[in-house]
Parts: C-alpha cells; sequence; structure tokens
C-alpha cells in the first residue's frame, strides 16, 4: 500500500497539476496570445501591426492611422495620453474581443495555435500589476487579477471551436 501524501506534498502535487492546466503567461511557446506579438491585423479600416495597436487606437478612433504605424510599447504609451472616447469603459472588452477575434480568422496559423491549447486556464500573467487585462504575480498582488485578455481569448477559443464543429457537421 503506498503511504498518503504529506500537507506539504499534497500542495505541491495540486500546484504542479494546475500549472500543467493552465498557461500562466503569454511568453515563449504562447507569445502568439500577447497583444505586443507582432502581426498583421485589419480592424475597422486600418491595418496595424500588432493587437496591443489596434487596441489603443479605438480609444480615439480618430488617431487610428497614427496608432496603425506604432510598435506595442509605444502604442500602450499613446494610448494612456489620449482623450477617451465617452463610453471607453462600457466598450473596451467588446473592443478586445473584436480585434483578437480579427486577429485569430485573419492569421488561420494563430488560430490553430489558440485551438492546440486546448481547454487550458489562460492567464496573463505579468509582474507589472495589470490586473485587470491580466493577472500580477508579484507579491504584493498575488494573482488576484480579473485576467479579461485570458477570460476573452478563452470565450473566442470556444466560439472558434463551436463554429468549426458547425461546419464539420453540415
Amino acid at each position: 500500500m503506498r503511504r498518503l501524501l504529506t500537507a506539504k506534498e499534497f500542495e505541491e502535487y495540486l500546484q504542479d497539476q494546475q500549472e500543467k492546466a493552465s498557461i500562466a503567461a503569454f511568453r515563449d511557446e504562447f507569445d502568439f496570445l500577447s497583444n505586443f506579438y507582432p502581426v498583421k491585423i485589419r480592424y475597422n479600416g486600418v491595418t496595424f501591426h500588432n493587437a496591443e495597436a489596434a487596441f489603443q487606437a479605438q480609444k480615439d478612433p480618430a488617431r487610428s492611422k497614427e496608432f496603425a504605424i506604432l510598435a506595442p510599447a509605444e502604442a500602450k504609451r499613446l494610448g494612456r495620453r489620449v482623450n477617451l472616447r465617452n463610453n471607453w469603459e462600457d466598450i473596451k472588452v467588446v473592443e478586445m474581443i473584436g480585434i483578437l477575434q480579427a486577429k485569430f480568422q485573419q492569421n488561420p496559423e494563430f488560430l490553430k495555435k489558440l485551438l492546440d491549447t486546448g481547454d487550458k486556464v489562460l492567464i496573463e500573467g505579468n509582474t507589472w500589476h495589470d490586473n485587470y487585462w491580466g493577472s500580477c504575480h508579484c507579491a504584493k498582488c498575488k494573482n488576484q487579477g480579473q485576467n479579461m485578455l485570458g477570460r476573452s481569448l478563452m470565450q473566442l477559443r470556444e466560439a472558434f471551436r463551436k463554429e468549426i464543429e458547425g461546419y464539420a457537421g453540415n
């Protein structure tokens, strides 16, 4: 008969299982999930070089072409300085989902990679205290983020999966 695990061993086992069931950061083989990843996306009639620029442009759509040529970090910086559209807080998640949908529809190789994540929990793990779009894992924040980017990606992954299954069933 096998011995029972100690409490510490059991905690380590659970943590290991959770890590296997999730993607805790959009780096290395999962960097394509990051909005900073270089990929052409046509959104609202403008072609951007990354999802971050497309997203930041939606804060002030009149300046979209200005954002289109920016690297992700530059777009994020500029996005902090623009005058936000009046309803930004109400529509920012909808805009993010629209941009992500465009990213994966227009780049089938990334759609395949997204679908290949299976049912893993996608977490935009970070250390820069972004607890809305991600989940900061610094000692202060302790992974308490809303992870809206990860949740949006998982929602889209499921929608794409159902769409593909629908085509296969016809």
